[in-house]
């Protein structure tokens, strides 16, 4: 990749810049619409910025606005130190319009400012959708419906109503016993309908539910019918091999009796698919599971029998999910339109419906009057179904479109991030289209050494290729605080671990969990004893001057996982003594006063 020059690259087609954390992601987005201003004339409301949530939103809102502010300053004569706007203001590149020009159209972008169209990628879905209503197809009016859980819970309780309160369906005993109800139901089709394009593996959708009902029953007749005969050779068997493990937990002998009435009832009822606790122990599957680690398993037509038919009814299961997302599919769209709602993820399905139907290239050519470019923000936040809404909006030679995001944070699918349709949009972007940010504006030069030396080994650190390392640099040419730690090693990345218990055995989570907390508190009490007797220290640069003073809790963050953690941690520091605050979104009425 080329390290992106925010002065000299082209204003148009498409572009993908891939940051990392403190690179200056924010800094350059605001570059790159400042040359958009000046250098294509376009005014705030021409200039699409899309982020992905409320408060990106605000922020990169207020870091534009400033930077607008700071540009028509330095034009106005005011000298800087940022060598973008010194180079912008000398036209360096020779692409803009003259001094004179470029004030009046910063004062202009100054007064339009609250007419930008910067929007999370919802807000913007929803006003393509509102300002377009013909071409979209549309209900201007729809309400907005923040939480479709109610809907989709009763969309799913008709479901189930259909399926098990009408003729007895044998399916309800296995349904149940695998810990399905209405309300996992609902939680799995509210994730799964929230993206039109995931793909659900395996694909089911043309198998026959006849066809695999009546592998069931046949199924469970060879099964039946095997039990019946050859009982007496399969009980001496699972009780005798010497092959088997004989813990609580596989083969131990008092044990079995309970499973061979198990097996006794099953084969004496009508229902194939009510399976019960313990069947898996005689499949083939389960034997070879249950075998000693240097054991050979037992063989015997009976165990394959019974593995095929977990394996059906498995498989009836997984169709049960089939039927019920269809269901969903056909009935959540109308019971929406009667009360004439719409849900987040519609604004996001209905756009990207819209784009590519019938009107698709209509509507298209109207937003793209709209918004003459485009700067994604987060991108590596991004689905297939975004992805796919700004290519057939954007990616086009004229229309300057810059991807800006982290791929090495789409690995983080709690995010909901798709990290296969980051990959897909870097893929058809061309190799010189392609641009890196390298420059660290926060961390000292020896921790992104450090980190250089983990990530940057000859290795893939994130598996894929399209997911590179790129080397960081400090953008500083001299950090302005650094940590001071005399007669320390000196090493700015330091990796703990958790010691072994009696013979050699892992910890316990609990036993582990408090020897974190201890030397987490241990630590931080011998960091403020240093610093009490001058070793550890902050030294702060600046203005030609080199202050120094002593390291304060203040100095100091613990980033834990959990509220849970963080309290125990707070504890630990409030035993040594050392004061703390902790900072999260949990509400106070959760916290202990």
């Amino acid at each position: 990749m080329n390290e992106l020059d925010t002065l000299n690259v082209e204003l148009s087609g498409t572009n993908l810049i891939e940051a990392s954390a403190v690179t200056g992601k924010t800094y350059a987005i605001a570059c790159l619409y400042l040359r958009l201003l000046i250098e294509k004339g376009l005014t705030p409301d021409r200039i699409l910025v899309v982020t992905f949530t409320e408060a990106a939103t605000e922020e990169l809102r207020g870091r534009i606005r400033s930077r607008i502010r700071e540009a028509l300053h330095v034009f106005a004569g005011t000298a800087t130190d940022d060598p973008f706007l010194r180079a912008l203001s000398a036209n360096t590149n020779g692409r803009g319009p003259g001094r004179d020009a470029a004030v009046d159209i910063l004062n202009r972008a100054i007064s339009a400012f609250d007419t930008a169209s910067i929007f999370t990628i919802h807000a913007f879905c929803l006003r393509a959708l509102q300002d377009n209503a013909f071409e979209s197809g549309s209900l201007y009016d729809t309400e907005l419906v923040t939480d479709p859980s109610r809907l989709v819970q009763e969309t799913v309780d008709d479901f189930w109503r259909m399926k098990f309160f009408g003729d007895r369906e044998p399916l309800l005993k296995a349904v149940l016993g695998e810990k399905c109800s209405p309300e996992t139901f609902a939680a799995f089709a509210g994730k799964m309908l929230q993206n039109p394009k995931v793909k659900i593996l395996p694909d089911l959708g043309a198998r026959d539910e006849a066809a695999v009902r009546r592998d069931c029953r046949e199924s469970f007749e060879e099964v039946r019918k095997c039990w019946k005969e050859r009982r007496a050779e399969i009980v001496h068997l699972l009780e005798n091999d010497t092959g088997l493990s004989r813990n609580e937990k596989t083969y131990r002998k008092d044990l079995l009796p309970p499973l061979f009435d198990g097996m006794d009832a099953f084969t004496g009822g009508d229902n194939p698919c009510d399976l019960f606790f313990g069947f898996g122990k005689f499949c083939t599957s389960g034997i070879i599971k249950g075998k000693k680690p240097t054991g050979t398993a037992p063989r015997h037509p009976f165990f394959d029998a019974c593995e095929r038919l977990k394996q059906l009814v498995e498989e009836r299961l997984l169709l049960l999910k089939w039927e019920l997302l269809e269901f969903c599919r056909e009935r959540l769209p109308l019971r929406k339109r009667e009360a004439n709602i719409r849900f987040f993820s519609d604004l996001l399905n209905d756009l990207h419906a819209a784009l590519y139907g019938v009107s698709g290239d209509a509507l298209a050519r109207c937003l793209r009057d709209r918004y003459q470019a485009a700067l994604i923000d987060e991108f590596q936040d991004t689905d297939p179904v975004q992805y796919d809404i700004f290519h057939a909006l954007f990616h086009r030679p004229e229309t300057p479109l810059f991807l800006i995001g982290d791929p090495k944070q789409a690995i983080y699918s709690f995010r909901g991030a798709d990290i296969f349709a980051y990959m897909e949009a870097s893929r058809r972007v061309d190799r010189d289209r392609l641009f890196t940010l390298t420059s660290n504006w926060r961390s000292t030069p020896a921790l992104l050494r450090a980190f250089n030396t983990l990530f940057d080994n000859g290795r893939k650190p994130f598996i894929f290729d399209e997911i590179p390392y790129h080397p960081i640099s400090s953008g500083k040419p001299e950090p302005g605080t650094v940590l001071i730690l005399k007669g320390n090693d000196g090493a700015p990345l330091q990796v703990w671990t958790v010691p072994t218990g009696e013979g050699g055995k892992p910890l316990g989570v609990g036993t582990a969990s408090d020897a974190v907390q201890v030397s987490v508190a241990a630590e931080i009490a011998r960091l403020m004893g240093e610093g009490a007797s001058g070793r550890a220290c902050i030294e702060e640069r600046g203005n030609g001057r080199v202050t120094e003073r002593p390291i304060t809790p203040g100095d100091i963050a613990v980033i834990v996982r959990s509220h849970r953690q963080a309290g125990l941690i707070q504890e630990a520091l409030r035993g040594a003594g050392i004061p703390s605050v902790m900072r999260s979104d949990e509400t106070i009425f959760a916290t202990r006063e």
